[in-house]
């Protein structure tokens, strides 16, 4: 049975593999792929600015300016 369940996964893979190529056009595909490569370089920049160091800094400078409560807040 799971034999059986194997076969139609890989089978029902293939045919729609096989139905989208069809259905996308070159210039689709890379417009796609370019899309798809912005959005990993943007996720990337993220990921740096929230990186573990950065985050480090920003608390240290939170710290150095007083917390919440800076000398300007309690006037």
């Amino acid at each position: 049975m799971q034999l059986l369940g194997l076969i139609l996964l890989a089978a029902s893979s293939w045919y729609l593999w096989k139905l989208t190529s069809k259905f996308l056009d070159e210039p689709t595909k890379k417009e796609l792929s370019n899309s798809f490569n912005s959005l990993k370089n943007k996720f990337q920049e993220n990921k740096q600015i929230f990186s573990k160091a950065k985050i480090s800094e920003a608390w240290e400078k939170y710290k150095k300016e007083g917390g919440a409560l800076s000398n300007k807040d309690k006037k």
